[in-house]
């Protein structure tokens, strides 16, 4: 009943200046209601304030919030230089060689991470690494820089090279012939 009291007070509050006066009485409960008309008996009329209101000509003009803009980060082009894409591995070489040239000199806090099949082989600040005894088949390198946070700052091409290892066959184990 109060809420409604209540609302009756604010839209009364809200009629233009313009409008008539605004009594305050009580009911037969005691509860206080506001009206445009006295009641009976004790009514006394109310003072209310002036209404503000600003013409659309003169309100402020509230900036817009802006998100703040992330740090752009650092790019890099990463190249390969060895080994050549398609390139084959003898026999006779173990260990593979892996090289790259870079855009520009790598940062403090960035790493250059090197994967085969992509799977992490070496995380480093070296633009170069070998990979001791590497498994016969075809290998797919590629090579990203990250940063502290481990944003990728830049991804190279993936190149594929083919390893070749010797088969050795064992001897086949001698069967008993059939008498």
């Amino acid at each position: 009943m109060l809420l409604r009291y209540l609302a009756v007070f604010i839209g009364v509050l809200a009629l233009p200046a313009m409008a008539t006066d605004i009594y305050k009485t009580r009911d037969k409960d005691g509860n206080v209601v506001y009206t445009d008309k006295p009641l009976a008996g004790d009514s006394e009329q109310v003072n209310l304030p002036p209404i503000n209101s600003l013409s659309s000509g003169n309100a402020p003009s509230i900036p817009e919030r802006v998100k703040p803009q992330q740090p752009q980060l650092e790019r890099y082009d990463i190249n390969v230089l060895s080994p050549r894409e398609n390139v084959t591995i003898p026999p006779g070489q173990r260990d593979l060689a892996i090289a790259v040239g870079l855009s520009h000199s790598l940062s403090e806090n960035h790493w250059i991470l090197y994967f085969i099949n992509d799977e992490l082989i070496e995380e480093t600040k070296s633009t170069s690494i070998v990979i001791q005894d590497i498994p016969r088949g075809t290998h797919r390198i590629t090579i990203d820089v990250i940063d502290n946070d481990g944003n990728i700052l830049g991804q190279s091409d993936a190149l594929e090279v083919n390893v070749i290892r010797p088969t050795v066959k064992r001897n086949a184990t001698p069967q008993p012939s059939p008498r």
